[in-house]
């Protein structure tokens, strides 16, 4: 009885030490972010003037890109380190990030980490936007060329048209064309592509997948296949539309 009596008081014991110490931690974590603490983020802001060219390059943060009532490039930013900026003469901005290890556990603003980028209105020579996890949000950029890429993170693009070269590893794509009128391939390994096409479209698509599915209600009648590859003629096919996928499923409205 005795001993019984001493493990239900123990076990008082160290439910009230665990949460004396999940408060204490929980203090020492918002001390810390406040505090200056090299870790935690950091919001900047910078300016430059509008390039032929531009390229970004994170590792884990979100790129944000699009036009906005400006006269120059605007960058912000939030992060843990601060990004390095390029300007060359021949008129190419490159904005990569510093992917130097620190530490964000105790940072108030981690999950708002990010690059915004706002470009003056005209349509640049080429925009590459690229990241190894982070997403990547274009929308309706105009470029003579468009290259979007990431590992694991998803894409959102908007206003694209065929020029757009898309490839990711393991991330979603979502995308809504403004046009579609010429061939185009789109490689998006094990993430899932969801394509909102143009009203007019007319297409030649040939879907290669190993597992993934394709279903749409764009065409003469609604098409679904599990898996393997599949290719449908619609609307006289003045273009070609490649989607590769190892597993991932697409969507056609």
């Amino acid at each position: 009885m005795k001993r019984i009596r001493l493990l239900k008081a123990l076990a008082v014991l160290f439910t009230a030490a665990g949460a004396l110490l999940a408060a204490a931690g929980f203090a020492v974590q918002l001390l810390v972010s406040r505090s200056g603490y090299a870790g935690s983020t950091m919001t900047e802001t910078a300016e430059f003037a509008a390039p032929r060219e531009l390229t970004v390059i994170t590792t884990s943060m979100p790129i944000t890109v699009r036009y906005g009532d400006t006269d120059t490039v605007k960058v912000e930013y939030t992060g843990a380190l601060p990004l390095i900026f390029s300007e060359e003469t021949k008129g190419t901005l490159s904005i990569t990030q510093n992917d130097t290890f620190t530490m964000t556990l105790f940072s108030d603003n981690a999950n708002k980490e990010g690059v915004t980028v706002t470009l003056p209105h005209k349509v640049y020579e080429r925009i590459s936007l690229s990241s190894s996890g982070g997403s990547v949000t274009s929308d309706h950029l105009s470029a003579g060329i468009l290259e979007y890429s990431t590992k694991g993170g998803d894409m959102r693009l908007l206003g694209i048209d065929e020029t757009a070269s898309v490839r990711t590893e393991s991330g979603s794509i979502y995308a809504e064309f403004s046009a579609f009128n010429d061939d185009m391939t789109l490689n998006a390994g094990a993430g899932d592509v969801t394509l909102v096409m143009p009203e007019d479209l007319s297409v030649y698509l040939e879907f290669f997948t190993e597992s993934g599915s394709f279903t749409s209600d764009r065409f003469d009648e609604p098409y679904h296949a599990r898996y393997g590859d599949a290719a449908v003629i619609y609307g006289g096919a003045r273009s070609r539309l490649n989607v590769n996928t190892t597993s991932g499923d697409l969507y056609i409205y």
